[in-house]
């Protein structure tokens, strides 16, 4: 997996590429909770090119969601996979995160 982070005046935009599951969601979440704990912007995350979700990433996302609340600031979704849309829906969260 790659993670791609660049920083905008008033946004975050991480953009991730491959599969994002257990065996690889060590570095997701920590360059995620990373942003979100020291960084007070709107995050916007592009799921384009990811083919693959488990629930360990969907749970990741969760997290980083409330985190971005409790701050005030939003965390978006600005592209995602129809791959990825579907695992959300399944899950009922397509609404959570405004798809």
């Amino acid at each position: 997996m790659e993670i791609d982070v660049k920083e905008h005046d008033d946004l975050v935009l991480v953009k991730v590429n491959g599969d994002i599951e257990m065996m690889s969601i060590k570095n997701f979440k920590q360059m995620l909770f990373e942003i979100g704990q020291n960084i007070d912007k709107d995050i916007e995350i592009d799921l384009s090119d990811v083919d693959y979700i488990d629930s360990s990433g969907v749970g990741v996302l969760i997290s980083l969601l409330k985190l971005q609340k409790k701050k005030g600031k939003e965390l978006r979704m600005g592209k995602v996979s129809s791959k990825v849309l579907n695992v959300l829906k399944l899950s009922s969260l397509a609404d959570v995160f405004n798809l």
